[in-house]
């Protein structure tokens, strides 16, 4: 092995020891790296989405020089772990660094299971985030795409270019104009008509037929960490009861079908003007469609308009786990039933 591959090596070594020095140097370049990568969403959220899977292979490095910092000083490498508490890992990081060493206190091979675990968990950590290059992750914070995503949904959404959408994708993008991430159903592709008339969507001229699915019911509560109410039909019940919305299955003219909602008949926006999507451009409708400010309102008025081909990131495939509570972590308010499931 050149002296080379043995010195890259030696920055994955649980079973090696690091000076001071070199905790310092790891550390000092984790830390700016990863600050730069973080930081950099300020200017652009492209390079960002392409530098953040990079956080865990620095990550990963970072807590194996700490290892490596803790056997050197005659420590246990388990308080390692510590680095990985947010703030007061960077204090850990640092404390562990100042640690003088003692010569001849660790002796390889340490406890194998133990160091087989740590590399394990390091490497899933790893390739967890190298997957974020073609899936990201994204949750729910509001009510626009009831009842197909609910508030506290947490999605994945393989990266996908916006020529290959299609009609009745669930879609996240950033808005047009406040470069927030949206997510929405894409009804309205180059060269389509859209309009909505009493609350039906005209598609190219053909009206997309509804059929009635009776009522969407959900408890009339704070939804999420905004403490979101969720609306719903005259009159609004008490806290704690049953808000219900009218619910209706919607189909394209390929067949293709989903659930929307219609909170009230003639809703702000039930009946609009002809739109023509122009070419490069994709057209959205949130399925809570009275609770939605979508395609059919300008930016200017608080709405999307036509979205760039540009604003795409990807197509939603699938809720991973959905949360009722106010934080995704509270594993008491998941959502029994929507583990893994589909996004139609």
């Amino acid at each position: 092995m050149s002296q080379s591959q043995t010195f890259f090596r030696s920055f994955f070594d649980m079973n090696g020891t690091a000076s001071r020095k070199r905790g310092w140097l790891v550390f000092g370049l984790c830390t700016f790296a990863t600050l730069f990568i973080l930081g950099i969403g300020a200017v652009s959220s492209d390079t960002q989405r392409w530098l953040l899977p990079l956080v865990g292979p620095i990550m990963a490095v970072q807590v194996v020089t700490v290892v490596q910092r803790l056997h050197d000083a005659g420590r246990s490498g388990y308080w390692s772990w510590l680095t990985l508490i947010p703030v007061l890992g960077l204090v850990a990081s640092m404390g562990i660094n100042l640690l003088r060493p003692a010569p001849g206190a660790f002796a390889a091979p340490g406890h194998r299971v133990a160091q087989g675990l740590g590399y394990g968990l390091l490497a899933a950590f790893a390739v967890l985030c190298v997957l974020r290059f073609f899936v990201g992750a994204f949750w729910i914070p509001s009510g626009s795409m009831k009842p197909t995503l609910l508030v506290g949904d947490y999605i994945l959404v393989p990266f996908t270019d916006a020529a290959d959408l299609q009609r009745g994708d669930v879609v996240v993008f950033r808005h047009t104009t406040k470069h927030f991430d949206f997510i929405k159903r894409l009804i309205g592709l180059p060269g389509d008509t859209v309009q909505m008339v009493g609350g039906q969507v005209v598609l190219n001229g053909t009206p997309l037929p509804q059929a009635p699915l009776g009522a969407f019911t959900e408890p009339y509560d704070r939804q999420g960490p905004s403490h979101h109410l969720p609306r719903c039909q005259a009159p609004a019940p008490a806290k704690g009861g049953d808000c219900v919305k009218p619910m209706a299955r919607e189909t394209l003219p390929d067949g293709r079908s989903y659930a929307v909602l219609d909170i009230e008949p003639n809703g702000f926006a039930d009946t609009t003007a002809i739109f023509t999507v122009p070419p490069g451009h994709l057209f959205f409708l949130g399925d809570n469609r009275d609770n939605s400010m979508d395609s059919r309102i300008a930016p200017a008025n608080g709405g999307l308009g036509f979205v760039p081909f540009e604003n795409v990131i990807g197509r939603v495939s699938r809720v991973v786990f959905s949360a009722a509570g106010e934080s995704l972590g509270d594993v008491s308010t998941w959502r029994d039933g929507r583990n893994w499931r589909p996004v139609e």
